[in-house]
């Protein structure tokens, strides 16, 4: 299949919707609105403060003005904002089994994207190398969302590398209203800690850790000839290499610890496997974290 041709691009969409179409109905419906609601509020007015409001929400502007506490009140936003920034380097394309890191990040950006459909929430894409390759804002609808899909799928990146400040850059200027934000990548190379604690101050990001299972389990029995995917360069690997695929493995981990504190919520999905199971267990996991049925 040539997945340059828009027809093999189109058909590859609708066959991810069939795939993907059972999780959003069966496991992701009834829980994707009480993972995300509450996070996107809008001013609704001012009142008089009662005591059984939280002192924190007094707006001492106002009640400076009038010589009375008052508070503000804030609704739920009534559509979400979904940015799916996902990174095609070249590191993404590996694959030590069956299916690559990337196709199964296009499974995972599916299911998110067919959600967000179903709930009539705007969806957005962004695809980043070491560069901003390209960038669609959130729009709402099927059309738009098949579109978004059929860029991503169809898309081969100029850039081979993995730099994650520009693209995190351009989603502070770009993204006006707070949004959820999903970070699709490895995350094996270094992340701009400071631009990542504005993403997470202004919006709801996750990061969603694509590994493959050599990655997450590295032992090599012999050795072996490798190409660096993003540099070009080959060199070999042998048992004695099994210690520095931990201590990379050890970095990755210090950096989405560092996230984490930021509030960055973290999903980890294993290249090849299918991304119901870790989807349904992160939803439910954060649905008991925040106190939410």
């Amino acid at each position: 299949m040539n997945k340059s041709d828009p027809l093999s691009i189109l058909n590859e969409v609708r066959r991810l919707e069939i795939v993907t179409r059972g999780a959003v109905d069966t496991l992701l419906k009834g829980f994707y609105k009480s993972t995300f609601r509450g996070r996107g509020l809008e001013f609704h007015q001012v009142r008089e403060y009662t005591p059984e409001d939280d002192y924190r929400t007094i707006d001492w502007n106002v009640t400076a003005r009038l010589n009375a506490p008052y508070i503000k009140t804030y609704v739920e936003e009534r559509e979400l904002q979904i940015v799916l920034a996902v990174d095609l380097s070249a590191s993404l394309w590996y694959a030590s089994g069956a299916m690559s890191k990337r196709e199964t990040a296009l499974r995972l950006c599916a299911v998110m994207a067919f959600a967000a459909v179903q709930h009539q929430d705007r969806v957005g894409l962004m695809v980043f190398t070491d560069r901003v390759e390209y960038f669609a804002p959130p729009k709402r609808g099927k059309t738009a969302t098949m579109g978004v899909l059929r860029k991503l799928i169809g898309y081969r990146p100029a850039g081979k590398k993995t730099d994650y400040k520009p693209a995190f850059g351009m989603l502070s200027k770009v993204l006006k209203r707070r949004s959820v934000l999903v970070l699709v990548s490895d995350f094996t190379d270094p992340i701009p800690m400071d631009t990542a604690s504005v993403l997470a101050k202004r919006n709801d990001v996750i990061a969603a850790v694509i590994q493959d299972p050599l990655e997450k389990a590295p032992f090599l029995p012999a050795r072996v000839a490798v190409r660096d995917p993003e540099t070009g360069r080959v060199g070999y690997l042998s048992p004695g290499s099994n210690e520095a695929f931990r201590k990379a493995m050890d970095f990755r981990e210090k950096q989405l610890k560092a996230l984490t504190s930021m509030g960055v919520d973290r999903l980890e999905v294993q290249a090849g496997s299918n991304v119901v199971p870790p989807l349904l267990k992160f939803f439910k996991t954060r649905i008991e974290r925040l106190g939410r049925r």
